[in-house]
This record gives C-alpha cells, sequence and structure tokens, in this order.
C-alpha cells in the first residue's frame, strides 16, 4: 500500500533522513520506533506531503505521490494525526469532527467516529481546548476516520496520555485494523504498547533505518538498544 524508497529530506542545509526504505502492507500496523530526533517525524510529514522530499519517492497503491501536495494525498486515502494532536481549541468536539467532512460530498454524519471512540458522545458539546490529552487523541483520531483513510499515521499517539485511555487507543487501533481494513503507520515509544500492535517493527537511528521486520525477527536487544531510555 504504502511504500517509501531511497527517501532523502533536508532542512535547508541539513539532512534528516538519508535513503530511507519503508513499506506498510494494506491491513498491517507497522510501527516506526527510535529515539527523539532521529527522524521519525520527519517522515511521517514526508509521507503525507508537508515536507518535501529531496530525494527519492513516496508511493501510495502503485501510484507515485512524491510530489503530491498534502491535500490531494488526503484525498487519495492518507489520514494523519500529528504529535501534539493539533485540535480546534475554540470549536466543539461536534464541530472539530464536522471540519473533517467540509469539502467533501457526503453528510456531516460523525457517527463513524463515535462507533469507534463512543465516549466523544457526551463531549460534543464541549471546547476541544478544555478536553483532557487523552480526550483530546481521541478526538483527533477520530476526525482522522472520517476521511475514511485506507492508511492511518498516528505520531506518538499515547504520549501524555493517562493508562486507562491507552487501552481505549490501542484497542480502537486493533478496531480499525480489523474491522476497518485500516493499515496503520504508528509512530511510538511505548515498547510494550507497540509490540502488542505491530505486524512489523522499522526501527531507525540517526536519520536511517536499521533494522526492520516482523517482531518475532528481530531481536529484542536490537529493538531496546535503540529506543530512548
Amino acid at each position: 500500500m504504502l511504500a517509501v524508497e531511497a527517501l532523502d529530506v533536508a532542512y535547508g542545509e541539513s539532512q534528516v533522513l538519508w535513503g530511507v526504505d519503508l513499506a506498510v502492507p494494506p491491513g498491517q500496523v507497522v510501527c516506526l520506533m527510535g529515539r527523539n530526533g532521529v527522524g521519525k517525524t520527519t517522515l511521517l510529514k514526508s509521507v503525507m506531503g508537508v515536507v518535501r522530499a529531496r530525494g527519492g519517492h513516496v508511493r501510495f497503491e502503485g501510484a507515485d505521490i512524491t510530489r503530491w501536495p498534502a491535500d490531494r494525498r488526503a484525498r487519495a486515502g492518507i489520514g494523519y494525526v500529528p504529535q501534539g494532536r493539533e485540535i480546534f481549541p475554540h470549536l466543539t468536539v461536534a464541530e472539530n469532527l464536522r471540519m473533517a467532512l467540509i469539502g467533501t460530498r457526503r453528510s456531516a454524519d460523525v457517527r463513524p467516529a463515535l462507533d469507534v471512540f463512543p465516549a466523544l458522545e457526551r463531549l460534543l458539546g464541549r471546547k476541544g481546548g478544555v478536553l483532557s490529552g487523552g480526550e483530546q487523541q481521541m478526538l483527533a483520531i477520530g476526525r482522522a476516520l472520517l476521511t475514511r483513510p485506507k492508511l492511518l499515521i498516528l505520531d506518538e499517539p499515547t504520549e501524555g496520555i493517562q493508562p486507562s485511555i491507552v487501552t481505549e487507543i490501542e484497542d480502537a487501533i486493533r478496531r480499525i485494523k480489523r474491522e476497518l481494513g485500516v493499515a496503520v503507520l504508528l509512530v511510538e515509544q511505548y515498547l510494550a504498547f507497540a509490540e502488542r500492535l505491530a505486524d512489523a517493527f522499522v526501527i531507525m537511528a540517526k536519520g536511517a533505518v536499521v533494522a526492520a521486520g516482523p517482531p518475532q525477527d528481530l531481536p529484542p536487544d536490537t529493538v531496546r538498544r535503540h529506543l530512548s531510555v
């Protein structure tokens, strides 16, 4: 479904990604891991089209989307939940959800998001800025789901979230994969969370992929050696 090939990305004269290869097959969860600052978020932004590649290719469902703008990638079926969630704090939960439907010909029905996160239903009239971090994360993921993605990109969805909602998010990702058939590219620092969900790991260090494959094929010390303490 998604294939990143020999991707180079730089900010000015500072190169951040060096020849990165990554694949996300249909219906699988691929977990991208590594210490802070190794380029994980830059890679996600490059896949989404927020950051332009200097070299290499990004392919989605066989099409070369390397030069596509972010909005075209979203319409093609890539959903993105950035680190920090980036909801609209002065809009209600219902308004935040309906924002995902602007420009589409679909009705303003937000029920698909509520089906995945039932806790949002009682919060529909509440402003996004007063929600807890976990509630905001559910809102951000629910909003992305309303775009009907084929691939969902999640950047550290458990960061700063209470354990009870981490469990809800884990259950939601499992359901998104199993029931909706959506592939997931997940950046995560919480190893136990990733191990329970991932069909494959991609481990990065210093802007490059240093190991990749199914969890059972990667020695545990290889994974842990490249994670933050």
